[in-house]
């Protein structure tokens, strides 16, 4: 009995201090990174898009698919973007790194204008045959729901859903060929400036939760949360808007082979995007491990131009 009380114990001793080894190697590495961070030059730009409100058809790429989507994406911009914004500032003052702070600064500016741009295009492009109102009350009512929670989960979901955003940007900069066939320029630079601007300050969000609060376990139930949600509500209104405007995209023997085109690209892009979005749930995940550098140096380039 002595003998197996001993054993018992000495299992225990080994198995504590493979935790700690655990701990101190994770510690480690998460510093290393840092420091790595700190050598990159890592700006965040406020800048004021170019894109310049006008009568915008609600068919504006070559495809009527993609351009219902995009909408779709674009209907949840403006109040998302601001409760971003609001989980950031719940918790702002307790962060005490300088240059975190400055960035946070960036990610606030950079998100109040993503969220006035998107909200002129939102009304622009309604029609008479094209409702997008009931989507908005949709949202309102989901920000009801979320500013209801905690500020760690407040700030969960926003590191979750600003996960999201910078992948798509991230392959829309890469794809623009899929993305962005038959945009105008007014359009694309629209695009173009907001998916920049979201590989910019991807990492804000994160490190602001990583500082403050430091729960993998809420961080990855959160992202499994979002996800459902993300994807559905996506789903359903792009559904809703191709329905609304089946004439265009389901009646017309030249657009449904478009669109049947734009349906395996959106598939592709899912299956493309799979081992980033799975990399979050890594205990050791930084949003900076997803290597966008030479997109945003290209698409920064054509911003300027």
């Amino acid at each position: 009995m002595v003998y197996v009380i001993a054993n018992n114990t000495k299992y225990e001793i080994l198995f504590a201090s493979t935790l700690r080894l655990r701990s101190y190697l994770l510690a480690k590495v998460l510093s290393v990174r840092k420091a790595m961070m700190s050598k990159q030059v890592n700006t965040i730009t406020v800048r004021q898009t170019q894109f310049k409100p006008e009568n915008i058809n609600a068919h504006y790429t070559e495809s009527t698919l993609m351009s219902h989507f995009l909408t779709a994406l674009s209907m949840s911009f403006p109040q998302g973007e601001r409760f971003f914004v609001e989980t950031v500032r719940n918790v702002r003052d307790q962060v005490s790194d300088e240059q975190l702070q400055k960035d946070i600064s960036g990610f606030i500016g950079q998100e109040a204008h993503h969220a006035r741009a998107h909200e002129q295009f939102n009304q622009l492009v309604q029609n008479s045959e094209y409702h997008l109102k009931k989507f908005e009350k949709a949202y309102e009512q989901e920000m009801i729901r979320l500013r209801g929670l905690s500020q760690r989960r407040q700030l969960a979901a926003t590191v979750a859903l600003e996960h999201f955003t910078a992948m798509m940007a991230g392959y829309m900069l890469k794809y623009p060929d899929v993305m962005f066939k038959g945009l105008s320029e007014n359009m694309k630079n629209l695009w173009l400036w907001h998916a920049v601007e979201e590989i910019e300050h991807k990492h804000v969000a994160f490190d602001v939760y990583q500082q403050v609060f430091d729960n993998l376990a809420q961080r990855r139930r959160s992202m499994r949360t979002i996800t459902l949600g993300f994807i559905s509500s996506t789903v359903i209104m792009t559904s809703h808007l191709v329905w609304q405007d089946r004439k265009s995209t389901l009646y017309q023997a030249r657009q449904f082979i478009k669109n049947a085109k734009t349906l395996v690209g959106l598939t592709q892009m899912m299956w493309r995007l799979l081992p980033d979005y799975l990399a979050f749930y890594k205990a050791s995940f930084h949003p900076s491990e997803i290597d966008q550098q030479d997109l945003l140096s290209k698409a920064r380039e054509l911003l300027v131009n």
